[in-house]
C-alpha cells in the first residue's frame, strides 16, 4: 500500500517539475505574481505595436513622395543587393572584431579585480558604471578630439618620432574599431564580473601550488570556467555593436558604413521608409536569433551546475 501511494504521488512530482516551458516559465510565474501581469502585458503591448507597424510597412509600396499600403517583397529582395551585402559584411566584421578586442581587455581585468577586497571591487564597478553615465555622443566626440590633428596623440607620435608628420587619425578604420571596442568594455565588464566572482579561488591556489604560474593558470584554470559567460558575453556585444549608429557615423570612413547608418539613410535622407522598414525588421531577427543563442547557452550552463 505504501508504494502504491507513493507512486502516485511520484508520478504527480515529476508532472510538476517537468511541466514544461508554457506551465514551469509564464503559468506558475502568472499564478505566483498576478499583479506583474499588467506591467507586462502593457511592456509587450507597447514593443509590439510599433514592430507590427514596422512590419506591415516593410511591404508597403514605395509612391514618389512617400508610401502606399501594399504587399510586395521587393523590398526584401534588395537585402541581398551588393550594396546591402557589403554593408551588412562590414557591420558583422566591425561587431565582431571589436567585441573580441573588448573581451580580450575585460576578461583579465574583470578576473583581476575580482580578486580584491570587497572594497576595492565596489569603487572599480563605481567607475565603470561612470563610464557608462557617459554618453555614446560624448564618448565618440571626445575621441574625434583627441585623434585629431591639434587635439594632441598624432602631435605626441611626431614628437616621439614614430611618424614624420602628424595628421587627424579620423575618420578611420581604425578609429571606428577603436571607438566600439572601447565602448563595450564597461558593458563586458558588467556581464563578466558576476561569473568572476563565483570562481573558487582555491582551484587557481592549487594550480599555482602545483607549479603553475599565474599567468598559465589563468589560460588553463580560468578561461575553461569562463568559457560559456565569455561566449555569451560575446553574442550581446555583437548584438549591441551591430546596431551602432554614433560612433560610425562621427569616426568611421565613408566605405565604413554600418548597418544602422544606412537605414537612417533610407529612412531620413531617401525617404525610402519601406526599405528601411525591412532592414530593421532583417535585424531584429538576427538579434532575435542570437539573443535566443544566449539565453540557451545560460541555461545549458545552469543544467550543468546543477
Amino acid at each position: 500500500m505504501t508504494d502504491q501511494a507513493a507512486a502516485p504521488e511520484s508520478a504527480t512530482a515529476g508532472k510538476a517539475s517537468g511541466g514544461g516551458f508554457l506551465s514551469d516559465g509564464i503559468i506558475q510565474p502568472i499564478k505566483r505574481y498576478p499583479l506583474s501581469l499588467y506591467p507586462t502585458m502593457m511592456i509587450g503591448i507597447l514593443f509590439m505595436i510599433p514592430f507590427v507597424i514596422m512590419f506591415v510597412i516593410s511591404f508597403a509600396t514605395r509612391t514618389q513622395s512617400t508610401y502606399e499600403a501594399g504587399f510586395e517583397f521587393t523590398h526584401y529582395a534588395r537585402l541581398f543587393s551588393p550594396l546591402f551585402t557589403t554593408h551588412l559584411w562590414v557591420s558583422v566584421q566591425f561587431a565582431a572584431i571589436a567585441s573580441a578586442l573588448s573581451l580580450l581587455v575585460a576578461v583579465p581585468f574583470t578576473f583581476f579585480i575580482s580578486r580584491f577586497r570587497r572594497k576595492p571591487q565596489v569603487l572599480s564597478l563605481i567607475f565603470i558604471l561612470c563610464v557608462l553615465t557617459l554618453s555614446e555622443v560624448i564618448i565618440a566626440y571626445s575621441l574625434s578630439v583627441v585623434m585629431s590633428r591639434s587635439g594632441g596623440l598624432p602631435n605626441v607620435a611626431e614628437w616621439l618620432g614614430f611618424v614624420e608628420r602628424a595628421r587627424s587619425w579620423y575618420p578611420s578604420y581604425f578609429a571606428n574599431m577603436f571607438g566600439l571596442s572601447f565602448f563595450n568594455i564597461p558593458f563586458a565588464v558588467l556581464v563578466l564580473y558576476p561569473a568572476c566572482t563565483r570562481l573558487d579561488r582555491e582551484l587557481t591556489e592549487a594550480a599555482q601550488t602545483m607549479g603553475a604560474t599565474p599567468v598559465r593558470t589563468f589560460f588553463t584554470v580560468v578561461l575553461p570556467l569562463l568559457d560559456r559567460t565569455i561566449l555569451a558575453a560575446f553574442v550581446l556585444l555583437f548584438v549591441f555593436t551591430m546596431g551602432a549608429f554614433v560612433t560610425p557615423t562621427w569616426l568611421a570612413r565613408p566605405e565604413d558604413t554600418m548597418m544602422a547608418q544606412l537605414i537612417a539613410d533610407q529612412a531620413l535622407a531617401r525617404g525610402n521608409i519601406p526599405f528601411a522598414a525591412a532592414l530593421s525588421i532583417f535585424f531584429m531577427a538576427v538579434t532575435l536569433i542570437l539573443s535566443l543563442l544566449t539565453v540557451w547557452l545560460r541555461r545549458s550552463d545552469k543544467m550543468e551546475g546543477a
